[in-house]
């Protein structure tokens, strides 16, 4: 409370004299540094309620079942005897279980830079000097850079230059869309050119969190209703994009969204096809919002904005400046996105989860048919891409050039694997293991999960020379929607203390370090790995046979009833018996094997859901590093 007050306070203190001078539109380096090393946090709408997580067995326990686990460590006189690693990592399955019930939403409905508008409005706010971005558009005319490659695929450089004049040669008064597609591009330019150019590193790190401010002061100053445009759905795209990078995935969903009501309101779903260039245009926005739209969805379990039944726009991605071998990986996304939706309507949204357990493997199995379909068409353009690729380096042209499309080529051909096996891997986990296999996710599940973890560590290894590439994979392949295979591989040890697999788990989130610096959600994806695989490293370590002293007899207990009550292992059912496997390849109807198997399919996924989205707050409670090496623990 102090802190907000005192936050408040600050504010109102420097809202006159932070913008008395507002009428200088463009900052140098040197003026520029106060303003961008201060962090604010404001809200974009005020206080709001408690988000709707979803309803689940796992969320809805019993008072008892509630004060024991607060209770569970805590009050035992056995946790003076254990080691702080093992104190270390039933405190935070502790508070990651207390916090589903006490949910902060202070953190996602905020940006960490906005700043107060100033009397005169976004025009007013200091932007990047005129001359450096002259420059920098000159640039991207004639050599379109990677970042409208990677992020703002639906944006032409001819499009983003207008925007730009428009704003920086004001001759009319511009909309906010505009201003904030201006300096979302800006923003993620300067971004690239700090890799790039590292003589002028500091200069363009500065413009960057200036633009970084400007977008999103503007984003959270959108107003209620918007106006209905082509620019407008631009701005919002941007915003999604940006919102993902940092971890906002709340405001993402809202803004996309936004976008995809803009675009049925338009009737841009329901295009005919045509060669026409600005119908093109329509069709690239329309798809990208798409593809988001699907894969938030599934990060959410929440109904899609985009209803395939709904959609006779053609299937087609299209823009004249992005050419092969994007287009084609993108019009593979689409399809990808459209079998992410049917994953999440026919397999985990409640409708399906009430369904006959064998209508619902029978729809995983087909599902299952459609995805191996895309990985052939997926290989095949494999090779295709392989042999341009081999033609483009016998050709004439420079070294560098050659490297970087080389690398550009497999870097988006593995990417899509990745994401290919990680949809898999979600597929696979409606169907129930055979009868006799040492585990609720069945053989091909945990397969998918572990082909996924490889072709990870080959993206990783390929990018390692270029940052600001293998923060782009990371942020749109592993980032965007939940990284099922890790939660994954992590039930998997829980349930079998499969050594191999928790290397593999360690292996992961070690291949996320050289990135930390590039984002914020990258960090706390690390954060977030980190304390998963430390926590399956010692409950392998406390459900060892050796370890038969009561102590460890109660640790083991500890950490079942809180991986309970996070999803991740088999609620106990009454008479102490818990059920883990399926019974028989579809399940015997009305069978309890399969009934507990099912409604533990449920608490799952909404586990799954709920731990990857602690990646919205801040997880500074939580601190892996402070812990000390797990060898030896008790």
């Amino acid at each position: 409370m102090l802190r907000n007050l005192t936050t408040s306070l600050h504010q109102g203190e420097n809202a006159v004299s932070r913008y008395s001078s507002a009428a200088i539109r463009t900052y140098t380096p040197s003026s520029m540094a106060e303003c961008s090393s201060s962090y604010e946090e404001g809200s974009l709408n005020g206080e709001s309620e408690q988000t709707f997580e979803g309803n689940s067995s796992m969320t809805a326990h019993t008072v008892f079942a509630s004060e024991f686990l607060e209770q569970a460590v805590t009050n035992t006189p056995l946790s003076r005897h254990l080691s702080p690693n093992i104190e270390n990592a039933l405190a935070s399955l502790r508070q990651m279980v207390q916090m589903q019930h006490r949910k902060d939403n202070s953190q996602e409905s905020t940006f960490a830079h906005q700043k107060p508008i100033p009397k005169g409005g976004l025009s007013q706010l200091p932007l990047p000097p005129t001359d450096v971005v002259v420059k920098l558009l000159r640039e991207i005319k004639t050599t379109p850079p990677m970042i409208f490659m990677m992020t703002c695929t639906f944006i032409t450089a001819e499009s983003f230059i207008e925007s730009c004049r428009k704003v920086y040669f004001a001759t009319e008064d511009y909309s906010t869309a505009c201003f904030i597609v201006v300096n979302a591009g800006l923003f993620y330019l300067f971004q690239e050119k700090l890799f790039m150019d590292e003589a002028n590193s500091q200069e363009y790190r500065e413009y960057h969190y200036l633009c970084r401010d400007n977008l999103e002061t503007a984003l959270a100053n959108l107003p209620l209703l918007l106006p209905r445009n082509k620019e407008m759905i631009e701005a919002l795209l941007l915003g999604v994009t940006y919102s993902i990078e940092v971890s906002k995935f709340s405001l993402g969903w809202q803004l996309n969204s936004a976008a995809a009501a803009i675009c049925q309101t338009l009737g841009w779903h329901r295009l005919r096809a045509t060669e026409d260039e600005t119908d093109n245009a329509k069709l690239a926005i329309f798809w990208f919002c798409y593809m988001l739209d699907k894969g938030l969805s599934l990060r959410f379990g929440r109904t899609s904005a985009m209803q395939d039944w709904d959609i006779s726009t053609p299937r087609r991605f299209s823009n004249t400046q992005i050419k092969e071998p994007w287009t084609d990986t993108i019009n593979l996304w689409i399809k990808t996105g459209g079998i992410l939706g049917e994953t999440y309507e026919h397999l985990y949204s409640p409708a399906a989860l009430a369904r006959q357990p064998g209508q619902r493997v029978e729809t995983a199995s087909l599902l299952v048919a459609k995805m191996k379909q895309l990985w052939k068409e997926l290989d095949d353009l494999s090779m295709t891409l392989k042999r341009e690729n081999g033609a483009m380096v016998a050709s004439d042209g420079g070294t560098k050039a050659k490297e970087w499309r080389a690398m550009s080529l497999d870097m988006i051909l593995k990417s899509a694997e990745v994401s290919h096996l990680a949809s898999l891997t979600l597929i696979y986990r409606a169907i129930p293991s055979a009868p006799g296999f040492p585990s609720t996710f069945n053989f091909e599940c945990i397969e998918a999960a572990r082909a996924a973890c490889k072709r990870h560590e080959e993206c990783m290894e390929l990018t390692a020379d270029n940052l600001f590439v293998q923060a782009g994979y990371l942020h749109w392949t592993i980032l965007y929607s939940p990284f099922t295979p890790f939660i994954v591989l992590f039930c998997h040890v829980i349930e079998t203390s499969s050594v191999d697999d928790l290397q593999r788990l360690e292996q992961f989130t070690a291949s996320l370090e050289p990135a930390l610096s590039m984002s914020r959600g990258i960090e706390k994806l690390h954060r977030l790995c980190k304390i998963l695989s430390q926590v399956a490293a010692l409950y392998v370590e406390a459900k060892m046979p050796q370890q038969e002293d009561q102590d460890m007899t109660m640790v083991g207990n500890d950490f079942d009833m809180y991986l309970s009550q996070l999803g991740f292992i088999p609620q106990p059912q009454p008479g102490g018996e818990s059920t883990i496997s399926g019974a028989g390849e579809y399940g015997l109807e009305g069978s309890g094997a399969t009934v507990n198997q099912q409604l533990g399919l449920g608490d799952w996924f909404s586990g799954n859901r709920y731990v990857m989205g602690l990646m919205e707050g801040d997880l500074l409670d939580f601190d892996p590093e402070a812990w000390t090496s797990t060898t030896g623990a008790r």
